[in-house]
């Protein structure tokens, strides 16, 4: 069985999909990030947001949804690296994504190589809400 994920997102690859592309639900499930090609690269996009999810942000954006979190995505190594936007400090980081599974991404931004912090994102498929 542990062989069936890293085939089944070999299978991705060859079809044309980078396996981070989807839906990502974040780990309180405040907000989900729809992954996709933009250019080059990768870009992450956030496509909706909890009422818990816009009051963090509201400090510094009235409009989270629609928000770019990711860009210029791109494969490195065993995973991806690329631009984290973190909106609720308003500031941006280095991001490193990496596959744990199919169904998990782990996400980790780095601000001067030394403070980091990770998450790991949960692949979704269900409907977007509409409240907490």
């Amino acid at each position: 069985m542990p062989l069936l994920a890293p085939l089944m997102m070999m299978m991705a690859v060859q079809a044309g999909a980078a396996p981070i592309e989807g839906l990502w639900k974040n780990p309180i499930g405040s907000a989900i990030i729809a992954i996709a090609p933009c250019g080059n690269a990768m870009c992450g996009k956030v496509v909706w947001a909890s009422e818990r999810g816009q009051r963090e942000v509201a400090k510094t954006t009235s409009h989270v949804v629609g928000t770019m979190v990711l860009t210029d995505v791109r494969p490195k190594g065993r995973g991806w690296s690329g631009k984290l936007f973190i909106p609720d400090d308003n500031i941006h980081v280095s991001a490193h994504l990496q596959m744990v599974s199919a169904s998990q991404l782990k996400l980790t931004g780095c601000a001067m190589l030394l403070l980091c912090r990770s998450q790991i994102w949960t692949r979704t498929q269900e409907p977007l809400r509409s409240a907490d």
